[in-house]
């Protein structure tokens, strides 16, 4: 579930709560300590809410979502996060004052991934101990309908907001160095994909909506410093593990990712793909003895898939953009077939980057995914790389370059990607 940070209103709460047509869950109390004070975030099967330890006054990110996911109705995401609203301020109603059990952390880590409702909060804290993950700091279990995951709280929000509406990366304080910040921010993700990967869970679900943030436009660095990982300046965590996986082999038939952001292995079946088979000998890869179809004969690396996804990332970073809508090799006319197939250089064409950078990002985007960069050697490079030299112009939202190949332009416009983000899939293994 992905956090959708709001404002933060500056207001007390009544301290009994009356019943509210708006359903909202401000002002109550949890177990006699935990203050709710204003909603933050929503999401698919449940709400972030800002919440108060009264006895300590420490504010946390209190992620509540139901055990037993409610009927959707589909395609509409504004009734469906009432209607959640609405489950939820049901339950605190009838059951106030509102008690819950504390759920031992380390019991979850090493066996919540069997349950469906505590695998998320499993996976999240075998890594959240990494600076550069968002940290758990309880759990509770809400009387077996809903689970609440207490996590750092983040006022400046996520990525995607800071690139586009605050603009982090285009107009930093004169103080601050354009490409250093944005090293800063590619490094510390490098390193939590990296320590995520030695603990066997990859995240598969890498966008700008689940990496917050912490930033300090004041800050200056230390005259004569070369570190370029300042957590001073920038600190990014990584949250939402819903997607995530222990494997280290995912199937050639999983589709597991947003869409924008997604390899294209799994996009397309590579072990059926003609095009694909042509190009890549699919003996390297793994083969499952169970396996009786060819569609789900073959194992890619997981944390491969991984790698991709912070290139992607990595041009939202230098560009604000999106390099194409989704890489899916078969549509031929698509500003990523042409890049597969024709003309690797086409980023530097669709995007304000030098030639150094669309070769370290050629590396990144390899179709092969045994072929991509190894995350150590990709943070050697990112250390060295400029990213462009010219002025960049960033447009109001995250886009992608136009589809059609007939005539590109100078810069990448329009096919704006909308706030309520990218679209995320998961396909049963």
């Amino acid at each position: 579930m992905t956090l959708h940070i709001l404002p933060l209103l500056d207001t007390k709460p009544s301290a009994s709560p009356a019943h509210r047509r708006d359903c909202a869950l401000d002002g109550y109390i949890i177990n006699n300590q935990y203050k709710l004070l204003k909603k933050i975030g929503a999401g698919t099967y449940g709400l972030i809410y800002l919440v108060e330890d009264m006895a300590t006054g420490q504010r946390n990110a209190a992620k509540m979502v139901l055990t037993e996911p409610q009927p959707t109705s589909h395609g509409d995401a504004s009734e469906n996060k009432k209607a959640i609203q609405r489950t939820f301020y049901q339950y605190f109603v009838a059951h106030d004052p509102v008690q819950a059990q504390e759920l031992d952390l380390d019991i979850i880590s090493r066996d919540g991934i069997n349950l469906n409702s505590l695998r998320e909060i499993a996976l999240h804290l075998r890594v959240h101990h990494h600076p550069n993950v968002v940290t758990i700091h309880g759990v509770l279990n809400l009387n077996r309908f809903a689970v609440i995951t207490m996590m750092d709280y983040f006022p400046q929000g996520d990525l995607f907001g800071n690139i586009i509406d605050n603009q982090m990366f285009l107009r930093p304080p004169v103080h601050q160095d354009k490409q250093l910040l944005m090293k800063n921010c590619m490094l510390q993700l490098v390193e939590a994909i990296d320590y995520c990967a030695l603990q066997s869970v990859y995240h598969c679900d890498l966008k700008p909506e689940n990496v917050m943030v912490v930033y300090d436009p004041s800050y200056h660095r230390p005259q004569g410093s070369t570190e370029i990982i300042d957590y001073n300046e920038l600190r990014v965590s990584l949250i939402d593990f819903g997607l995530a996986m222990t494997s280290n082999l995912i199937c050639c038939n999983a589709c597991r990712g947003s869409s924008f952001y997604m390899a294209p292995e799994r996009i397309v079946n590579f072990n059926t793909n003609k095009l694909v088979r042509s190009m890549i000998n699919m003996d390297q890869f793994d083969t499952s003895p169970e396996a009786t179809l060819e569609l789900n004969a073959k194992y890619f690396p997981t944390l491969a898939g991984d790698i991709w996804l912070l290139g992607v990332l990595f041009i939202n970073i230098t560009c604000a953009r999106n390099p194409w809508p989704v890489a899916n090799i078969n549509d031929r006319h698509e500003v990523f077939s042409n890049y597969m197939l024709q003309n690797k250089s086409i980023l530097q064409t669709i995007l304000p980057i030098l030639r150094q950078f669309n070769l370290l990002l050629n590396e990144i985007f390899n179709l092969n995914p045994k072929s991509r960069i190894p995350l150590r050697e990709l943070a050697a490079k990112i250390r060295q790389v400029d990213f462009f030299h010219d002025r960049v112009e960033y447009n109001e939202q995250l886009c992608t370059p136009p589809t059609e190949l007939k005539s590109l332009p100078p810069t990448p416009a329009t096919s704006i990607v909308s706030k309520n983000r990218t679209r995320k899939v998961a396909a049963k293994q």
